[in-house]
């Protein structure tokens, strides 16, 4: 899609995947294909007329919000589209999801065969491209660990859904073994100031991040991001009450550059402001 079609755009880039949010103007694209997985969910509601053909499914009718298409790598198509629509576009490295299929499912990368669609709806894909939305207007402390967590649930999502071979999932084992977690929890304690990804905390459990994620999860009850972003703010608090930073100081040590989102997250976990918070101790 050429840039000048597009009056808005925003990205968000991780290892492996792209998410890219886009408004474009009435135009028309044919596709030779390209060497990345497709995945693009409509977010404006115009419901006029549109073509979609990929390989050989083609949909000619008007297309409604949270509608969605997949066009896997290699795959040719046609877009045609009457209205200028907002979309949110998944750009998906094939390696990168056929190396989760054989970590969650033992699943060879050669089986791993993402299914095209077209016009398709799914409320799972239509809620994880809700919480990206989210993530893109308001950002967070959570910052790339959240999003990369939302992405763990996307691939596993196409792979037991829209996955010719659907991977057999393994049983959990009740929890991450102590010392791992131990490790884990070490870890994010020393690096609270910094940006911290899930591939790095997966590695130092020596497992696969979804695997870390739900093991995380049932050994802490809470989401690794979520766990992150609360010992965030208890440090937060510990700063405030020693009173030797300024709040946009303390909001840097917590691993926040924004002031302003820093102080909205300590008033969501604490339940006042940093000044608030600072007056009353």
């Amino acid at each position: 899609m050429k840039e000048t079609w597009i009056s808005e755009r925003r990205m968000i880039q991780l290892p492996g995947l792209t998410i890219d949010r886009h408004i474009s103007a009435p135009n028309e694209l044919e596709f030779t294909g390209c060497n990345y997985h497709l995945l693009c969910i409509l977010l404006s509601d115009h419901n006029q007329q549109k073509i979609t053909r990929i390989g050989e499914q083609e949909s000619e009718k008007p297309q409604a919000k949270r509608d969605f298409w997949i066009c896997p790598a290699k795959m040719s198509g046609l877009w045609a589209w009457e209205s200028t629509d907002e979309s949110l576009m998944f750009v998906i490295d094939p390696l990168f999801l056929a190396r989760t299929a054989e970590e969650v499912g033992g699943l060879n990368e050669n089986k791993v065969e993402l299914l095209t669609r077209v016009s398709a709806h799914d409320p799972q894909i239509e809620a994880i491209a809700r919480l990206f939305q989210a993530e893109f207007d308001t950002g967070g402390i959570g910052g790339h660990l959240y999003a990369e967590s939302l992405v763990q649930v996307l691939l596993v999502h196409l792979l037991r859904q829209y996955c010719a071979f659907s991977p057999k999932m393994q049983p959990d084992v009740g929890g991450m073994p102590n010392n791992r977690l131990q490790s884990v929890l070490e870890y994010i304690h020393s690096y609270l100031d910094r940006p911290l990804h899930l591939a790095e905390l997966a590695e130092i459990a020596g497992m696969s991040q979804y695997y870390f994620c739900r093991l995380f999860k049932q050994s802490m009850g809470v989401a690794p991001y979520q766990y992150v972003l609360g010992q965030r703010m208890e440090k937060a608090k510990e700063l405030l009450q020693q009173r030797k930073y300024a709040i946009a100081e303390i909001a840097l040590l917590v691993g926040c550059a924004d002031q302003s989102r820093f102080t909205r997250h300590f008033k969501k976990y604490v339940g006042v402001t940093p000044r608030m918070f600072l007056k009353k101790n």
